[in-house]
């Protein structure tokens, strides 16, 4: 694999952590309501996969999201590297 290659791919996986983290930011009030109903963090990242279609390693990074990573700033940030990815990536 070229280095070109290795670039985009570990690119690939961060886009597809960022794009997790911002349906988590977008759901937060949904996300809450998870994980106040889960009996134990593990059920609440399994609810939290199977209501949004995501990974286990993606849905127990949102559940492990901040409120501070929830702010206006942050969101844009979040926002800003997913759109640099897309560009960077084609």
């Amino acid at each position: 694999m070229t280095d070109s290659e290795e670039i985009a791919k570990a690119e690939r996986i961060r886009l597809q952590l960022l794009d997790a983290i911002s349906v988590g930011v977008q759901n937060r009030a949904r996300i809450l309501e998870i994980a106040s109903d889960s009996d134990t963090p593990d059920d609440a990242a399994r609810a939290i996969e199977r209501a949004f279609g995501l990974s286990a390693e993606h849905a127990r990074a949102v559940l492990e999201l901040q409120f501070a990573r929830m702010t206006r700033s942050n969101v844009a940030r979040i926002e800003e590297d997913r759109e640099q990815i897309r560009r960077l990536l084609g």
